[in-house]
């Protein structure tokens, strides 16, 4: 349970410090525990700040073992902390919203709230119903040119400005509206979209193990690609469904892909809108 007396709290950030210090695993996920969910995050990051080899996986592995002792709860609590401190990863641990969101602003991120990204999406769909018609990339295409519209001319071009790559509801949107587009368009089956996001995340990963955190290698400009997130990649599997409805009802006599997808891994919301230039 989330410990909401900051003055408890405080001491419990004291006791994991001495216990540290001390080599005490027990004592020190236990005074985790007590934490706010924000305490934890910090007190993990300090204790790998000052002993580098401290946050490897073995060690890590310590701390849950501890947790599980504690309780299903604390155990959740501590193993989500965990991930973002090591991973760089939001991952789903059924834990409330606001310390979800807490784990996403210790990686740089904005919080997300559901409303928040259906908002972006409904805002980036009626600028493109208005828009789209006058644009001759995207005016052939009355089914799904104004979600291909939505999502390159809106919201990647929105992420594309400085410091806003890192706000959570309109990566979640954009990932969302670039999986909505591609079942819309036949370029992908529904199960095919879906394998692409998860292997895009498992990307993302496998560059943070490499020893890139900030993803920095996979990003053509200067804005940080957004980190993994179960919510975001949640949003574009809705949107891979929501695209296949689309599909069905204004585009169904396209041929679908039997095999491989025509989805290129450089169209993503982080990537430069000059790589887009496959959908014209």
């Amino acid at each position: 349970m989330t410990n909401t007396d900051p003055q408890q709290s405080a001491q419990a950030v004291a006791k994991f410090a001495d216990a540290m210090n001390k080599g005490n695993l027990s004592l020190a996920v236990r005074a985790l525990s007590e934490m706010e969910m924000s305490d934890i995050l910090t007190a993990l990051s300090a204790a790998g700040a000052g002993n580098p080899t401290a946050l490897t996986f073995g060690y890590l592995d310590k701390f849950a073992t501890e947790a599980r002792k504690l309780g299903p709860q604390a155990a959740k609590r501590i193993n989500f902390a965990i991930g973002v401190v090591q991973d760089h990863e939001i991952k789903d641990f059924g834990l409330p919203l606001d310390e979800v969101n807490q784990g996403r602003k210790e990686l740089g991120c904005t919080p997300l709230d559901d409303a928040g990204v259906q908002a972006e999406i409904d805002a980036a769909l009626n600028r493109a119903r208005s828009e789209a018609p006058h644009n001759p990339n995207y005016s052939s295409d009355t089914c799904c040119g104004p979600v291909a519209y939505a999502w390159v001319q809106v919201l990647v071009r929105q992420r594309q400005s400085p410091g806003q790559s890192l706000i959570t509801n309109k990566a979640a949107a954009a990932h969302y509206m670039l999986a909505r587009y591609h079942v819309c368009a036949a370029r992908a089956r529904v199960w095919q979209m879906k394998t692409v996001i998860a292997g895009y995340e498992m990307k993302k990963r496998m560059t943070i193990k490499g020893g890139d955190p900030e993803l920095k290698s996979m990003g053509l400009t200067a804005n940080r690609p957004f980190p993994p997130d179960f919510a975001v990649t949640n949003w574009a599997n809705k949107g891979a469904d929501d695209g296949e409805r689309d599909r069905l009802r204004c585009n169904s006599q396209a041929r679908l892909p039997l095999i491989a997808p025509t989805v290129n891994d450089k169209i993503w919301g982080e990537w430069d809108p000059k790589d887009l230039n496959t959908l014209r």
